[in-house]
């Protein structure tokens, strides 16, 4: 079997080797669509009233559709926090004009006020952002193995995932299975390893877009507070693993 287009020798850029703006997005609405469902977690945990949630979030989309990143600049930190601000934003406007009558004061000053704590809606932000960073990378994943006819990341990684108990031997039963061609333990190993530090490389790239920053301590603390530093942590070069 060929090996795929990516070195078992070859390990991650160095977060302090990247820069990127994502004020400089140039599809922000392509990029608001791929958080549609922490948009829609986080909503439902603010105002509780589906219909509600769905007035919002075509109002938000068809706003943002017109005026893209709105007031961005550096100093707003991570595309998280200046996504978050302005859901919520649509949120308000849209209780004080269509339900007057059943909004909440205390629930309109904590909406207004973001130094608040916001408690169980930002835990589904936060937890609804890091599924969605996490399928950009198995979709990243399943659409590579679609490209390469010798290549099975997508399905050593997800077999696994679910199966965390079982070896090579029963795993690599397992992708044969699936594949309809054999794939002996050893291969298995070897395209899991490959496939692990692909997927690595998604989430680091991914989340690198989603922070205003020129090195390192941005992108290792958003990876952090999403719970994501784990899947790249033995991938990273040794000298900053090691610090870490």
């Amino acid at each position: 079997m060929n090996g795929p287009d990516i070195s078992p020798d070859e390990t991650l850029c160095r977060l302090d080797e990247i820069t990127t703006r994502w004020t400089q997005i140039k599809d922000p609405l392509k990029f608001v669509y791929r958080y549609s469902t922490a948009i829609r977690a986080y909503l439902e945990a603010l105002v509780r009233q589906p219909h509600d949630v769905e007035e919002i979030i075509q109002e938000f989309l068809s706003k943002f559709l017109q005026t893209g990143l709105i007031a961005a600049d550096s100093d707003r930190g991570r595309f998280r926090d200046y996504l978050k601000v302005a859901v919520r934003n649509a949120a308000v406007t849209f209780m004080r004009k269509k339900r007057p009558r059943q909004l909440d004061s205390q629930w309109l000053v904590r909406m207004e006020d973001a130094s608040l704590p916001q408690d169980e809606c930002d835990r589904q932000w936060r937890e609804h952002w890091r599924r969605c960073v996490l399928d950009k990378a198995w979709r990243s994943l399943d659409a590579h193995q679609q490209r390469h006819a010798d290549n099975l990341f997508y399905t050593v990684v997800r077999l696994a995932s679910d199966h965390p108990d079982e070896g090579s031997r029963q795993l690599a039963a397992r992708a044969s299975e699936q594949s309809g061609r054999l794939l002996k333990p050893a291969a298995f190993r070897k395209q899991l390893s490959r496939a692990r530090r692909m997927f690595a490389q998604e989430i680091l790239s991914e989340v690198s877009r989603t922070v205003e920053h020129e090195g390192m301590s941005d992108v290792e603390e958003e990876l952090i507070e999403l719970g994501l530093l784990e899947y790249i942590r033995d991938y990273l070069p040794a000298d900053w693993r090691n610090e870490r």
